[in-house]
This record gives C-alpha cells, sequence and structure tokens, in this order.
C-alpha cells in the first residue's frame, strides 16, 4: 500500500499538467450576465469655483445704436372689439362751453311770459246773464298774463297745449251751465243741478282740452229742454261767491 501523501502529490502533478495543457488549447464557455448593483450614493458637493474675470463692456453711440435697429415692420391686422370695461368714476366738471347762436324770434307780446297760463275768477252778483251768453266775473283771485277776459267771460290761449278747466256754482233752483270753446270741433260740455227744495246747492263741472293759440274757453247757462222750470237758470242767490272759475296749462304742445 503506497503512502497517502505520495498519492496526492502525484494527483497534484497531474492537474496542474492539465491546467497548464488547457491555458493553451483548451476553449471555456462564457458565464452569465450578472445581476446589476445597487446604485450608489451621491458624491459631496464640490468646493465654490473661483470668481471669473468682469466681461467685456461696451458702450455704442446713439448713432450706432440706431444704425443696429431694423426696419419698422408692416402694420399687422385690425384686432377685435374687446369685451366692455368697467365704467370709470365721474371725471371733474369741464369747462363752460362757448355761448350758442341765437334763437329765432317769438312771438311777441311786451312783457308776457307765454310758456306760463293760468286763472282763476269769482263772480259775485246774484243773477246770472241771460241764456247761452258768457258768465262774467267780478275779480281775479289769479289771472297769469291776463288771459282770462273778466268782462267778456273768455279765456284767451296764448299758449298750444293741454289745459284743465273747473268751475262751481251756487244755486237756489236747477241750473245748468256749459263750458264751451271755439275749438275745432267745438267744445260744449253741460252739467245741471236740479235742486227741487230750493236750498243752496253746489253744481260743478271740468274737462281737459287741447287748445291752439286763438281759441277761446267760458261757460254759460243754458236752458235744460227736459224740465219745465228752465226759468230758474236765471235765478237769485243769496250766498257768495255765486261762481268760481279755474284753469290752467297743464302741458304746451308747441
Amino acid at each position: 500500500m503506497k503512502p497517502a501523501g505520495h498519492l496526492f502529490a502525484a494527483v497534484w502533478v497531474v492537474g496542474l499538467f492539465s491546467f497548464s495543457l488547457c491555458q493553451k488549447d483548451c476553449v471555456l464557455q462564457d458565464g452569465k450576465v450578472g445581476q446589476p448593483g445597487i446604485p450608489g450614493r451621491d458624491g459631496w458637493a464640490g468646493q465654490k469655483g473661483e470668481k471669473g474675470e468682469p466681461g467685456l463692456q461696451v458702450q455704442l453711440s446713439k448713432e450706432a445704436l440706431a444704425a443696429l435697429k431694423g426696419d419698422e415692420g408692416e402694420q399687422g391686422p385690425v384686432g377685435g372689439i374687446g369685451v366692455k370695461g368697467y365704467q370709470g368714476l365721474l371725471g371733474p366738471p369741464g369747462p363752460a362751453g362757448p355761448p350758442g347762436p341765437s334763437g329765432r324770434s317769438g312771438d311777441s307780446f311786451g312783457d308776457v311770459d307765454v310758456s306760463k297760463a293760468a286763472f282763476s275768477v269769482i263772480r259775485t252778483r246774484k243773477m246770472y246773464p241771460k241764456h247761452y251768453q258768457p258768465v262774467t266775473f267780478d275779480r281775479a283771485i289769479i289771472n297769469v298774463n291776463n288771459d282770462f277776459n273778466i268782462e267778456t267771460g273768455h279765456f284767451t290761449c296764448r299758449v298750444a297745449g293741454v289745459y284743465y278747466f273747473v268751475f262751481n256754482s251756487v244755486s237756489e233752483g236747477n241750473l245748468c251751465l256749459k263750458l264751451r270753446s271755439n275749438h275745432s270741433p267745438d267744445v260744449s260740455l253741460t252739467f245741471c243741478d236740479f235742486n227741487q227744495r230750493q236750498i243752496s246747492q253746489v253744481v260743478s263741472g271740468g274737462a281737459v282740452l287741447e287748445l291752439a293759440k286763438g281759441n277761446k274757453v267760458w261757460i254759460e247757462p243754458v236752458k235744460n229742454l227736459d224740465r219745465e222750470t228752465v226759468e230758474h237758470n236765471r235765478m237769485t242767490i243769496k250766498s257768495e261767491p255765486s261762481a268760481v272759475f279755474s284753469g290752467f296749462l297743464v302741458f304746451a304742445t308747441e
């Protein structure tokens, strides 16, 4: 039996000899690609570098800048209308403008203000005029521009427009009064009070009329053909005043 040490030495010599031969003649297969390694940590921040040299500064004259300016481009298209903005604050009042041209000459009535018209007149006489004649009056409470003639009982329109007229009269008998105007067509409105007890009562009436310049308005007593006691229209009264007639301009139409 050979010693174990000799056997190991023989095997080692054979293996070494085989390895030396395979380095020259043997071809081995490549190994498999290994798994990617874990990313390493960021390195430490580097130190701040030194300050660089200042850049070259060049100052150009206005002529040089003008020479460098390019040509003016073509005008672009007009843009669309934008949304309406918020209303601004009210500005301060501007200076007064120059005087306007003189207006045309108006109708001359002396010192009369033709833009106003109003009257209120009273009758204190105890007997009315005959039928179908204008009622005349004694005095005026107000008579702007003297448009109402208390002697004839006529109101004459100087300002074309819409007017309101109203009258009140005391009666102790049957009484019919008519509001008249020579407006075209004629205005004729009758107001009656039939007083059987012969006590003091008031007959009144009113209307809105549109008048032209020169139209006249008045009131007059009339007969009522539906009554037999028409003569009471010309009655005697005890109370005063017997009648009040008023009118005024609501608005002008010219």
